[in-house]
């Protein structure tokens, strides 16, 4: 682990468990947030009056999703174990420093890269295709979704950034791809 991960998330998980009041927005940012933030992206694209570039943006979000999330991130989780930090951190006796309890129900499964960010990702890419502000307001939820994520100890803020490595890598492999093999264009 390293001494900057860790102390980032002290300090992020720190604070949300410190003013307790305010644990349920940090709930609602890593649970709730990247439905909401679906649901945006399928009211944009929805409302995408060329019919071409509606299926475009479609496809290749579907196609970057699934390449990032159901390939990349779950090969990282086949092949790396990395603990959530609730379990590395959550049975440490013997030492002043509190254990780390996951204020969201978490599966035990490896935290790296982060699953959630690494489908948001693509979608918030995807966003900006429909329109620039949509995907700008999109990326910053996405920001809070990852910052939710830690504050709750489910993930280890370089959990996010590789989930929005995989995203990133995914988006635009897909996208050139998708350059050379068709016609359509967003």
């Amino acid at each position: 682990m390293f001494s900057l991960d860790y102390s980032v998330f002290n300090a992020i998980y720190g604070f949300a468990t410190s003013v307790s009041y305010l644990e349920w927005v940090y709930v609602f940012l890593a649970n709730y947030f990247p439905y909401i933030i679906a649901i945006v992206f399928l009211y944009e694209l929805l409302h995408v009056k060329d019919l071409k570039k509606k299926f475009y943006i479609f496809f290749l979000t579907i196609v970057s999703v699934l390449f990032s999330w159901g390939i990349i991130a779950y090969s990282f989780h086949f092949f790396f174990y990395r603990a959530r930090p609730f379990i590395a951190l959550g049975a440490v006796s013997g030492t002043s420093t509190p254990a780390v309890v996951s204020l969201i129900h978490a599966a035990a499964s490896p935290s790296f890269p982060s699953g959630h960010i690494a489908f948001l990702t693509p979608i918030v890419l995807a966003a900006f295709l429909i329109n620039k502000r949509t995907g700008i307001w999109l990326s910053v939820l996405t920001i809070f979704v990852g910052i939710g994520r830690v504050a709750v100890g489910v993930h280890w803020p370089s959990d996010i950034l590789g989930g929005m490595l995989s995203g990133v890598i995914s988006y635009f492999a897909i996208y050139l791809l998708f350059s050379k093999t068709t016609k359509l264009k967003a």
